[in-house]
């Protein structure tokens, strides 16, 4: 029961990290931009919120695009069709209801975006839950 209350938390906190990296890069992508010859002062200039991440080679990468937020809205999740219920924080909740006032993007392709980059991005996990199940005896 630790390892799955560890596993949620890490999740919420992905997920409370990435829509704040989305938001800020939708944010900055409405900016105006600075004439070629005029430099922007220093607190005008985007920070780079977009994590390091490089594009891993394959067709089952959930990265199709250069960042995230592009990445989100490409993604698809119309045959989706399982259900897993979860269960967020009243900040969490709000911050998500505001992601989706902001982007127009559903939750729920967000939450199933997030999960599967997650395990994408953090293969480790995979393995955990390989040693789990070869340990657990039916």
């Amino acid at each position: 029961m630790t390892r799955l209350k560890f596993l949620l938390g890490l999740f919420c906190t992905y997920a409370a990290y990435y829509t704040i990296v989305l938001l800020c890069d939708h944010r900055r992508q409405k900016q105006p931009a600075a004439k070629p010859n005029e430099e922007l002062p220093a607190r005008d200039q985007p920070s780079p919120v977009e994590p390091a991440i490089e594009k891993k080679g394959g067709t089952g990468t959930v990265l199709k695009h250069n960042t995230v937020a592009r990445s989100l809205y490409a993604y698809d999740n119309s045959n989706h069709t399982q259900m897993v219920h979860v269960r967020f924080d009243p900040q969490t909740v709000d911050l998500l209801n505001k992601f989706k006032m902001a982007t127009g993007t559903d939750i729920t392709k967000f939450v199933a975006f997030a999960v599967k980059y997650l395990f994408e991005s953090n293969p480790e996990l995979k393995n955990i839950i390989k040693q789990y199940l070869q340990n657990t005896t039916l």
